[in-house]
């Protein structure tokens, strides 16, 4: 079983490196207190790996206890590579055609995790184009949830159009489905196919996103 999580701690690079995770320690063993506890602070639920589901952009969109359980485990995840290394709205490209139709979970690996450690990931980010998210929805009718190796579905350069992308990503009709987000995985050491994925976000009631755990297990 893979991870497709990066670690949360103090480093963690932020969108537009505004916010932070702050660890502060309550008890220590070594300090004389019978166990260690650790006080967590998040400057924002967006943060690290992490998921983007529709209340975060609709006042009246599923948050992410509103979701079955089910929702969270897929045996139809399909990987894609499209090689990105500056900022740039992602649109429809060759890789794209090789998708089957009964995805349920889209990876799109970028290889910009290489540069998660510079100012680079943050500042100039590739992200999905608004057209993106249309033209999933309109031919991959059980896609559910799309993820992906860099810091935001919306590029540092492109915020405009980032905004756009997100509402058409998470948003719903009729006829479509949202679909949810996963931003700044880690997925650069998958060298086989999936064959089943678990997403487990932190369940925080009524929450319009938050950090999320993934794992994957791969044919040998």
């Amino acid at each position: 079983m893979m991870l497709l999580s990066h670690f949360l701690d103090t480093e963690t690079p932020t969108y537009g490196n505004r916010d932070n995770f702050i660890v502060n320690e309550v008890s220590q063993i070594k300090k004389g207190s019978s166990a260690n506890s650790s006080e967590w602070k998040f400057s924002t639920n967006h943060i690290g790996t992490h998921l983007d589901v529709p209340y975060h952009f609709f006042e009246n969109g599923q948050t992410i206890t509103d979701y079955k359980n089910d929702f969270w485990y897929s045996k139809k995840c399909f990987l894609i590579d499209v090689p990105c290394n500056t900022a740039e709205l992602i649109n429809l490209s060759e890789p794209f055609s090789n998708i089957p139709k009964d995805v349920e979970v889209l990876l799109i690996r970028t290889g910009y995790e290489n540069f998660r450690s510079q100012d680079k990931y943050w500042n100039d980010n590739p992200g999905l184009s608004p057209e993106l998210g249309i033209w999933l929805k309109s031919n991959f009718t059980s896609l559910r949830i799309v993820g992906f190796d860099f810091i935001s579905l919306t590029s540092w350069k492109f915020r405009d159009e980032g905004k756009e992308a997100h509402r058409n990503f998470l948003g719903s009709s009729k006829i479509y489905n949202p679909i949810c987000i996963i931003e700044d995985m880690a997925l650069s050491k998958i060298k086989n196919q999936i064959i089943d994925i678990i997403i487990s976000p932190l369940f925080v009631k009524g929450s319009n996103g938050s950090p999320v755990t993934v794992f994957a297990n791969l044919n040998a």
